[in-house]
């Protein structure tokens, strides 16, 4: 657990700017990061004095939410610099888009998690179309948001499918430890 905690540190130290940025910006993408970023900051500051008492449960959430955030915020960092030349406000024009390509890629991720069938060509051209929005930098479609949700609903042919992401389940722990997220959870896709 050491080294996951060191491992935190060292991300947070990397990553918290660009974390502060998206909160000042009041970013759809911070909304999304704030279950995973403020559970593991509450779990680092109750344990990092007192390692000894850390079980298997909170060495796993640590662990899951470090390797979340790291990737998640690595693709979100690479579409910042690559995509919009490290101009932060193109970059929150996307943020929306940005957040859908995340949720894909998170729906993917748990649909093969837990053996559900699907339509991956579909999944995969969806992703595609997302992805040419924002590499293209193109107008993004006033409807995108349901579009992408009857494009899933279409795509996962399980009517009583219910998504539980990694999100889902950071804030059920997060109020399991009494923490307190922003009220406007609900438009997080």
């Amino acid at each position: 657990m050491e080294r996951l905690i060191k491992e935190y540190q060292g991300w947070l130290t990397d990553n918290k700017d660009f974390f502060e940025h998206l909160k000042h910006h009041e970013s759809i993408l911070y909304h999304r990061f704030q279950p995973v970023y403020e559970v593991l900051y509450h779990l680092n500051e109750e344990y990092k004095l007192d390692q000894n008492s850390i079980n298997e449960d909170i060495e796993k959430i640590f662990q899951v939410g470090l390797e979340y955030l790291h990737l998640q915020i690595f693709t979100c960092k690479i579409y910042l610099k690559k995509t919009f030349n490290n101009d932060f406000h193109e970059f929150l024009h996307y943020d929306h888009v940005i957040n859908y390509y995340l949720f894909i890629e998170d729906l993917k991720y748990e649909l093969v998690e837990k053996a559900i069938e699907y339509n991956e060509e579909e999944l995969d051209k969806l992703s595609d179309y997302v992805t040419d929005i924002i590499e293209n930098k193109k107008d993004i479609p006033d409807n995108l948001n349901l579009y992408i949700d009857s494009k899933v609903h279409k795509i996962i042919e399980a009517d009583d499918y219910n998504f539980t992401g990694i999100i889902d389940i950071f804030v059920e722990i997060g109020d399991a430890l009494g923490l307190v997220f922003d009220e406007d959870m609900d438009y997080i896709i």
